[in-house]
């Protein structure tokens, strides 16, 4: 079978308060791309960090208006640099295991490349990806993790762009389902790892040892109103939802010990708002 071509490939990454750390992340997969173009949602300009680059554009918000928000100002201006594709990446995610044209070389292997919107690659969150179940080099998804995605540009125009009401979580979720919705598939595949850090990173229970990701009492706000919507959106997700609201309370009832109370009451605010 012939392959086909991925080309003209603009990276879009989202910054926040980014450091020089985030200037290392981008250096891992520059030179696999036609252009990087960074959408900052920082309040302030931080272009001073860029200046070394030489295929980085830099375009400041000057606001926090969201993931969502900050990803559809990139892949706008990405088809108005002539892209059919973009890599989404989140500021502290870095390509270190296999690089983006590894990546991109694998993704074109895929039968039914015409017919996929997005490609995934596997999310590297604890440093051990070779330890989990996976099934076959492509594997159907019903949603990913937005970070080092090839979306489809002609796909992303059908939904009409990602949902800036939900600000930050279930972001990529609802993409996913969407496109699914539209007859796209996501695809992730399972031999390209991505070094990607969730929260506030993974962290380890002591005694049982048992692996989670921590997060912040805002952001499990955004969690449970966004997964609340996602169920009234899509009442075929409901019962993958139901699960993932299960999680998350077990999470904070027996492992995340830090401002919990404050972590359950925004977690029932957010619920509750989700209703609305």
């Amino acid at each position: 079978m012939e392959s086909k071509s991925i080309n003209n490939i603009v990276a879009v990454t989202i910054w926040y308060n980014p450091g020089m750390t985030e200037c290392d992340a981008i250096k891992s997969y520059a030179d696999d791309v036609t252009k990087v173009i960074i959408v900052d949602n920082s309040d302030n300009d931080n272009s001073y960090l860029v200046t070394s680059f030489q295929n980085v554009e830099y375009i400041p918000l000057h606001n926090n208006l969201g993931i969502a928000a900050a990803l559809n100002v990139g892949c706008k201006r990405a088809i108005e640099l002539n892209a059919d594709w973009v890599l989404t990446m989140d500021q502290d995610s870095r390509w270190n295991q296999h690089s983006v044209r590894q990546f991109i070389d694998t993704a074109t292997q895929y039968d039914d490349f015409d017919k996929t919107a997005i490609f995934s690659p596997f999310q590297d969150t604890d440093g051990v990806p070779q330890s989990h179940h996976q099934h076959g080099d492509f594997e159907p998804r019903l949603v990913v993790m937005c970070s080092g995605n090839l979306l489809r540009l002609a796909a992303w125009e059908q939904t009409n762009g990602f949902r800036e009401d939900f600000f930050i979580d279930s972001v990529d979720d609802e993409m996913c389902c969407h496109l699914r919705q539209l007859g796209w598939k996501i695809i992730r595949v399972n031999k390209i790892y991505l070094s990607h850090k969730l929260g506030n990173g993974a962290e380890l229970v002591p005694i049982i040892r048992h692996m989670y990701i921590a997060h912040s009492a805002w952001r499990y706000y955004y969690i449970a109103r966004n997964i609340h919507r996602m169920m009234r959106l899509y009442p075929d997700m409901k019962r993958y939802y139901h699960r993932a609201v299960r999680q998350y309370i077990k999470r904070l009832l027996l492992y995340d010990w830090n401002d919990k109370r404050n972590k359950l009451r925004e977690f029932h605010r957010g619920w509750r708002d989700g209703r609305e």
